[in-house]
């Protein structure tokens, strides 16, 4: 491909409707497949909260080592109920 046909493939590739359709595959509930898309941010915030990664601050021009953990999330109440393996429906919900 020419530059320009590629930079245009990729324009196309990171427009909100490409981006989309790769986590919207169908109408019914990925709930079984959620694993799938969470698990590499599992792993890497597993990995910033028990071993850090060395970082370079610039205003005191050393490295050290940073740590980061997930706070919080924003979702609807079933993608709550998903994310936090509680039940959201019937009597216990």
């Amino acid at each position: 491909m020419k530059g320009t046909q590629l930079s245009y493939v990729i324009h196309l590739m990171l427009k909100l409707e490409s981006i989309l359709i790769d986590f919207i595959q169908s109408p019914s509930n990925p709930k079984h497949k959620i694993d799938v898309y969470l698990q590499p941010l599992i792993d890497e915030l597993c990995m910033l909260w028990n071993d850090g990664i060395l970082t370079y601050d610039v205003s005191l021009r050393q490295n050290f080592m940073m740590k980061a953990a997930l706070m919080w999330t924003i979702n609807d109440f079933p993608a709550y109920g998903m994310l936090s393996g509680w039940t959201t429906v019937g009597r216990l919900g």
